[in-house]
């Protein structure tokens, strides 16, 4: 390692670093730019990586769900729409009596069945997961979203139980560092939590997303 490199503050992880950590976990050589198509193994990672960045955070975390998120009633066509990036939408059951849901892009009045909403209804809360891009999630995340991607990319493409188990622990000591940030950040206790309605629900604490001992749901 050069001196340089010894001496500079690395950044955080890019979208092409993670590629590039995929192609060197197969054995190939790194790309430079995401832009060349003709290199299939580049592209096969890319969107490996991106399907895992995508699959971890429809589970949702403190940095993408918010509580209580209102979206206001669009003017010319009466209807609530819901932007593409949202990946889960809930409304509260307590104050909405369940009446309302997510079909497609629209929010849909179960009552009344249909998506238009009368003047009088000018927004609507909904608890929501946002979908958000590489570059705005935490950098513990796209860490182990690249280990996990590497693991999964090197397993479809060259099928070595070798790599697989050695890829396998780093991904597991890298979901280990990214809870335990997400438990630092969100602060669960058994009182109170970030939820609207005032009580404590195990299943959705961080915990939860472990079906068992020494297996993970990701």
């Amino acid at each position: 390692m050069s001196l340089k490199a010894q001496t500079t503050a690395q950044g955080r992880t890019t979208l092409m670093d993670a590629v590039n950590i995929c192609l060197e976990n197969i054995g190939e050589l790194p790309v430079e730019n995401l832009d060349n198509e003709q290199i299939q193994d580049a592209r096969i990672a890319q969107r490996t990586v991106l399907e895992v960045h995508k699959e971890g955070q429809s589970k949702g975390w403190s940095w993408n769900t918010e509580y209580a998120y209102p979206f206001e009633r669009d003017l010319l066509t009466s209807e609530i729409k819901i932007p593409k990036e949202v990946v889960q939408f809930s409304v509260n059951r307590f104050a909405y009596n369940g009446r309302y849901q997510l079909r497609g892009s629209k929010v849909y009045d179960l009552l009344n069945r249909t998506t238009i909403f009368p003047d009088t209804m000018e927004s609507l809360e909904a608890d929501v997961i946002w979908l958000l891009s590489w570059d705005d999630v935490p950098e513990a995340y796209n860490r182990w979203a690249t280990i996990r991607a590497a693991r999964i990319f090197s397993d479809r493409t060259l099928g070595s139980e070798a790599l697989f188990k050695y890829t396998l622990n780093d991904e597991v000591a890298a979901q280990s560092e990214l809870e335990r940030i997400e438990n630092e950040q969100e602060a669960p206790n058994m009182l109170t939590g970030v939820y609207s309605f005032p009580t404590y629900r195990p299943a959705d604490g961080l915990m939860g997303r472990r079906a068992g001992a020494g297996y993970s749901i990701f």
